[in-house]
């Protein structure tokens, strides 16, 4: 715990100072209790996939996440709440997720994983977020896997346009220079955000960032998103969703999913078997395949599935999240054209 920190519950005491007022307190810790798996054997867990369907291992991350899968019992709505792990499991996927009030957005950001950092509504600084010129210590972006802007109408920055200016460098590239410190990073960017739905269920803007701050509906900015969650497509939180049965520990469960961020094999894989056409953007594809990799991650992390498998459950879902931030950015600005998202899976079966 003294060597490299561990994460835990612990109990504070206060002793006053003596009887000289020049004298300081002391804070003591009187007790501890480690909640963190300290030792994770990853080749043990990807193997014991295996010894599972893919129903069943779906409801098995479901209800590590907190989710009741016999509530989510839709195939498509299952995949979307997986979605909301896909910048916690693989480096640097950035997501918008758009719904309405009560989906439970930020349920999962706030209690799955120490190394998810929720930031809710209010002003955020240039200094908090990057680098801290004046104690030259570096920001949040630094420090986690992921960074959550939650209630994104509440979003706001005491210098927008330096914030921005350096936020669409980092989403574009993992690298970002404040003042004289360049600084990398790998972790992703999630932004969440509360838009009205219409009796039928469905948004009731075409554009759905028209309710967002005028940052969001920067085309530049949303480009550099990989994918847009249709979370208007999930159930509200409901007693009945909560999670009942047999799920990983939360603390298990986080880090097994930070360390899956190290894996290369995933990511190889993808660009080998993937050929992505449609648009000759290369955000396009890299988006495509950063998405594609982290559902490869969650659902089949020992690399044992079929074609068609890695297709229908990895690569569609891919395609279709990224192909929601295309329609958007061509019905906001003219300069992105109408394109329509298509793949081919290579080689033979794994």
């Amino acid at each position: 715990m003294l060597g490299a920190g561990i994460w835990g519950a612990g109990k504070l005491t206060y002793h006053p100072p003596s009887e000289d007022l020049r004298a300081q307190g002391e804070v003591w810790l009187t007790d501890f209790r480690p909640l963190q798996a300290k030792h994770i054997d990853m080749e043990l867990f990807l193997e014991q996939r295996d010894a599972f369907t893919l129903q069943e291992w779906r409801n098995l991350l479901l209800t590590s996440m907190g989710y009741n899968p016999n509530w989510y019992h839709l195939e498509d709505e299952q995949m979307l709440l997986l979605g909301r792990l896909l910048p916690i499991v693989h480096n640097r996927v950035n997501i918008i997720e758009l719904a309405p009030k009560g989906t439970g957005k930020s349920f999962l950001y706030s209690n799955l994983s120490r190394y998810a950092r929720l930031l809710s509504g209010g002003k955020t600084t240039a200094a908090a977020l990057f680098y801290n010129l004046a104690t030259n210590e570096p920001g949040l972006l630094t420090l986690y896997d992921l960074l959550a802007f939650d209630e994104a109408k509440a979003i706001s920055f005491d210098n927008p346009g330096e914030v921005i200016g350096v936020l669409k460098d980092y989403l574009e590239s993992g690298r970002y220079t404040r003042g004289r410190q360049l600084a990398t990073a790998s972790a992703g960017v999630a932004i969440l955000g509360n838009i009205e739905i219409a009796a039928d269920g469905k948004p009731i803007n075409r554009v759905l960032f028209r309710e967002l701050p005028e940052f969001l509906q920067e085309t530049a900015f949303i480009a550099r998103f990989h994918a847009l969650l249709p979370g208007w497509e999930i159930r509200k939180f409901s007693p009945n969703s909560e999670a009942t049965g047999i799920g990983l520990k939360a603390d298990f469960f986080g880090e097994v999913l930070h360390r899956m961020r190290d894996l290369a094999v995933h990511g190889e894989f993808v660009q080998r078997k993937l050929k992505i056409r449609g648009s000759d953007d290369i955000r396009d594809v890299t988006a495509v395949q950063r998405v594609a990799t982290a559902y490869l991650k969650l659902l089949f992390p020992s690399l044992k599935l079929t074609d068609e498998e890695f297709h229908r459950y990895c690569v569609n879902p891919a395609l279709r999240l990224r192909q929601m931030v295309c329609d958007q950015l061509a019905a906001m600005d003219a300069e992105y054209p109408t394109v329509r998202l298509e793949a081919s899976v290579l080689g033979t079966n794994h």
